[in-house]
């Protein structure tokens, strides 16, 4: 007993450590430069130990993306939940987007969407992951929304932002001069608006 307990743990070291590196290979110079062999070469182990560990790069990749927004979730509700930050909050989402974009992590998704694109069990994936993330952005968005805005579909609003996230990422990964100051810009302003608006009136 005590051996094959040795040998789970092993495994799951094995594991963590392929996930580990793994990740900061894909973040640093995409999803196709990251290969299985340097993968395993990188965290201390063979192609063979990869294998045994995830079926392929995909699997890895897609549990890499996971996490990633997993995380990006959390660090988003740790920024709607400080009741002290409201002044602030958009500068402190305006922070976290410019680290998200630079991150690496819109390139590894897009790469990875693109080398996936036939894989169905991939899409299908990807496809389930998008919608949680529209889930999440929605409990965001009924947050801040308005008053004078509360007849929108809220869901509606939430695909619109995640659209407006992904157009933007992919424009910085064309052109990394490309600023979110314009955005942020025009949600302080449209902020601003609201606040001064009473509710009820147009």
């Amino acid at each position: 007993m005590v051996a094959k307990n040795s040998r789970v743990a092993a495994q799951a070291e094995t594991r963590r450590l392929l996930k580990e590196h793994g990740r900061e290979m894909m973040l640093a110079s995409g999803f196709a430069s990251a290969s299985v062999s340097a993968i395993a070469t990188r965290a201390g182990f063979t192609t063979g130990a990869f294998y045994s560990n995830f079926e392929s790069k995909a699997e890895l990749t897609l549990e890499i993306l996971a996490d990633l927004q997993a995380e990006a979730e959390a660090q988003l509700t740790a920024i709607f939940a400080d009741d002290n930050a409201r002044g602030g909050r958009i500068e402190r989402i305006r922070a976290w987007t410019d680290e998200t974009l630079d991150s690496g992590w819109p390139r590894l998704e897009l790469e990875f969407a693109l080398a996936n694109r036939d894989n169905v069990a991939v899409v299908s994936t990807e496809g389930t992951r998008n919608r949680t993330a529209v889930d999440g952005i929605t409990g965001f968005v009924e947050q801040v929304l308005p008053e004078q805005l509360s007849t929108l579909p809220i869901r509606r609003v939430a695909e619109l932002v995640l659209d407006l996230c992904f157009g933007l990422a992919v424009r910085r990964i064309i052109d990394p001069s490309v600023s979110t100051s314009h955005l942020f810009d025009l949600v302080e302003q449209l902020a601003a608006g609201f606040d001064a608006t009473p509710a009820g009136r147009g």
